[in-house]
């Protein structure tokens, strides 16, 4: 039986409804998306109804469905990516620095450690945020160029932030700026679809967040072993060439 306990009427993100006029209508604006296609369809006297709020009130804080959607982008993104950057950067304490993690095994170890507690974070504030995240991920793909590009800087930065993060902690070896933040933004765009599949089947959400952690793995692992397939195949080819040069 599936657990739709955080389906609930009126459950629509963590914010807390009755905070000011201005959460009000963000967290009423969300809700009412959530059930139609996007921020630009709904009308300013349906969100003020169901903020509770007299409609002249809109305008006291937004001066469109655009300014409300980036203020509810800059509120959740923002808390999310305070939330994944402390996680994954507490792992350096009582480590040292990170040159001393000695070896390919500690490396893989501290880091499936972080990708499971990073998996997990994501994975809870999307279930916690349900409505607001639904709206976002049609607002990616919607009608409004400013909140499609207001979304995409956002997963941009949270890729920046992961390769920054990365690199910091772990300094994995032969996997340069560039390489990281390639793979930092395919994680990024992976977990959206992840998340998507944690909402929609609670009953296999143990399973998905397992198969996300093996997906993140698998692409830093893979990257490892072809730049270890690269140097070792350079090296040996060299050694052909220094062999071929004193005959």
């Amino acid at each position: 039986m599936k657990d739709d306990s955080d389906k609930a009427p009126g459950k629509v993100s963590g914010m807390g409804r009755g905070v000011g006029g201005r959460q009000k209508l963000i967290e009423a604006a969300l809700h009412l998306a959530s059930s139609t296609h996007s921020l630009a369809s709904l009308g300013l006297r349906e969100v003020t109804r169901y903020a509770g709020l007299a409609p002249n009130a809109f305008y006291r804080h937004f001066k469109n469905f655009d300014e409300l959607g980036l203020a509810a982008v800059d509120l959740l993104g923002g808390e999310l990516r305070r939330g994944l950057r402390e996680r994954r950067l507490r792992r350096r304490e009582g480590r040292g620095a990170p040159a001393q993690i000695a070896g390919r095994d500690e490396v893989m170890r501290l880091g499936r450690e972080i990708v499971s507690q990073s998996v997990a974070l994501v994975l809870e504030f999307v279930r916690e945020h349900r409505v607001a995240y639904i709206v976002g991920i049609r607002e990616l793909h919607g009608s409004s160029p400013v909140m499609r590009q207001a979304l995409q800087r956002l997963m941009e930065e949270f890729a920046v932030d992961m390769a920054e993060d990365m690199q910091t902690v772990l300094r994995l070896p032969g996997l340069d700026a560039a390489t990281l933040l390639e793979i930092s933004r395919q994680v990024i765009r992976q977990m959206s679809f992840f998340s998507m599949d944690y909402l929609e089947h609670p009953e296999q959400r143990e399973a998905i967040r397992e198969q996300a952690e093996r997906f993140i793995m698998r692409m830093f692992a893979g990257e490892l072993a072809m730049q270890a397939s690269g140097q070792m195949t350079g090296a040996v080819g060299k050694r052909r060439r220094n062999a071929g040069a004193g005959d």
